[in-house]
């Protein structure tokens, strides 16, 4: 067996051939433990809007007759020291491809290969797919080897027409259906066509950049440009599987996953409105889609491995999958597995303990010096805790229209942490967790930044319904005492829409200022009285 290796240019221009498509195909139609991710239409993409970060590596042997025989696709990362799968993190499986039975021959003289070539680099491949031969490895993981592996136990969802509906119908999901019901239609549609797909992505992917920031201090299309075009690339060529469920004209929940046709889909981005999550859109989605898979004949939804307690909710088996390193020489074994073995254990503990390991890297963050993306932090500005109460009656001088939003995704993440007291993914995910106790944020943007919000939560009091108003929050740069009355004054106007006879309540810390515009605004000490709010108050019927 003769393995060649091809990089850069000469890679991408190799695998561009017609000739050489048909073959990887091909291929590909024949390994039985192939997946979406060694699929030409989704390296292919990942190769050229990625090959000017990653060096594109690929090693494959051809046959006598021409055939190709095997494949491995990989890429260097930017510092040089780790050979990866092609796709990186955003492919999910990663390994090479050839015919059923071919054993381990190909791996031993591709490694060789690689480590001629790329004597410093570190082979790195995760998650190997179930079936793949690893018994090569053996030689190679004794006592001082080179190869490490390790195995994880991946959770499958088989789709079975009787086992879906016996999931769908659980009593959790009939409620939560029932109650989104009663806000909107209740929709699990599966977004096929090319221009729905793009009218509904980017608010997919706010929903899943926001859930990464709140609890991994991640956002993933955000940081990262080529994202959004790689993912529109994979939908255009047949690879993704994309179903949304809406709630009325909303998108409560989604997911797209990776399409291995006549295999499985792999689950991948999985989203839902906060303001939802009372519900479980999320959950209900899945087990909904289960019901979907079976019309569409699909045979399995690949959960992924991870340990999240959700997928295993929804299991109804597993299998294991593989994580492969081959260090390039005893001695970096030695050291890349004392760390990985250290990590893995605290991150173990960490979990038993019920933390985060996010959790604990934000700890470290806020140790450090108070800056978001380079940006100084101003310490909280103290108040004086007060409790004012608007007068009944009142109507608010809406004088200039403001575009305020309720519960807006869009205008959340705008927030801006120069001057503000609090870092950027702390605030979202303390918007995160508020939403999901149905506590509305009313925000206001100017000049694309969050320029002032309020939260608002209804309560029950001396058997009363109270409308309370709490945390106030003005950017430094809008502290005009005019746009806080205006943006005050339409806040009111909006929550006076509620039931005769709802209070409405300002309580908590407040600058001395921002108390002065509030009184302007109609509130008052909550025993005393309003002064009048003045002339120039709009009509309701006009907002």
């Amino acid at each position: 067996m003769t393995v060649q290796i091809l990089t850069g240019d000469s890679a991408l221009q190799y695998l561009g051939s017609e000739h050489f498509r048909a073959r990887w195909s091909a291929l590909y139609d024949s390994c039985p433990w192939a997946t979406a991710c060694q699929h030409p239409d989704f390296v292919l993409p990942w190769y050229a809007l990625y090959g000017a970060a990653f060096l594109p590596v690929i090693v494959f042997d051809e046959g006598d007759d021409g055939s190709l025989a095997a494949l491995l696709t990989l890429a260097l990362r930017p510092h040089g020291k780790t050979l990866t799968g092609a796709g990186d993190h955003q492919a999910e499986y990663q390994g090479w491809m050839q015919a059923a039975g071919a054993g381990g021959g190909f791996m031993t003289h591709a490694v060789r290969a690689l480590r001629a070539q790329f004597p410093g680099a570190d082979l790195r491949l995760k998650y190997l797919p179930p079936g793949i031969p690893l018994d090569w490895t053996e030689e190679k993981a004794g006592a001082g080897g080179r190869c490490a592996l390790r195995t994880h136990a991946r959770p499958l969802m088989q789709i079975d027409a009787a086992a879906m509906s016996r999931q769908r119908n659980k009593k959790n999901h009939r409620q939560n259906y029932n109650r989104l019901k009663r806000m909107g239609e209740v929709r699990l549609e599966s977004v096929v066509e090319h221009h729905r797909f793009l009218g509904m992505f980017d608010e997919i992917s706010l929903q899943y950049d926001f859930r990464q920031a709140a609890f991994f201090r991640n956002m993933p299309f955000s940081r990262d440009p080529l994202k959004k075009p790689f993912h529109i690339q994979l939908q255009k060529r047949g690879l993704l599987h994309t179903t949304v469920l809406t709630v009325g004209d909303k998108v409560a929940a989604s997911h797209i996953g990776l399409l291995s046709k006549g295999r499985a889909i792999h689950l991948g981005i999985n989203t839902y409105d906060p303001t939802f999550a009372a519900h479980s859109p999320g959950n209900l989605l899945l087990a909904m889609l289960g019901v979907h898979l079976v019309a569409e004949g699909v045979p399995l939804l690949d959960l992924t491995p991870g340990g999240d307690k959700y997928k295993e909710q929804f299991a109804t088996g597993h299998d294991v999958v593989s994580e492969l390193i081959v260090y390039p020489d005893r001695a970096s074994r030695l050291i890349g597995e004392t760390l990985l073995g250290a990590t893995r254990f605290a991150k173990a503990r960490l979990r038993a303990a019920g933390v985060r390991p996010a959790e604990v890297v934000a700890a470290f963050q806020q140790m450090k010096e108070f800056t978001v993306f380079g940006k100084k932090l101003r310490p909280k500005a103290s108040g004086q805790v007060c409790e004012l109460r608007y007068r009944a009656g009142a109507l608010p001088a809406v004088n200039t229209r403001l575009p305020i939003a309720r519960n807006s995704l869009q205008d959340m993440v705008k927030f801006d942490a120069q001057g503000s007291f609090a870092r950027y993914c702390d605030f979202l995910g303390t918007v995160m967790k508020r939403l999901e106790r149905s506590i509305d944020l009313f925000t206001l943007v100017q000049d694309g930044r969050l320029a002032i919000y309020c939260w608002v939560r209804s309560v029950s009091a001396e058997a009363r319904d109270q409308i309370v108003l709490f945390d106030l929050y003005v950017h430094p740069g809008f502290e005009k005492g005019e746009l806080i009355r205006n943006f005050i004054e339409h806040l009111v106007f909006d929550l006076r829409a509620t039931p005769h006879g709802t209070d409405i309540f300002y309580r908590g810390a407040l600058r001395g200022e921002l108390q002065t515009v509030l009184e302007q605004g109609g509130f008052t000490d909550a025993e005393g009285s309003a002064a009048p709010l003045g002339a120039g108050a709009l009509n309701c019927a006009e907002f």
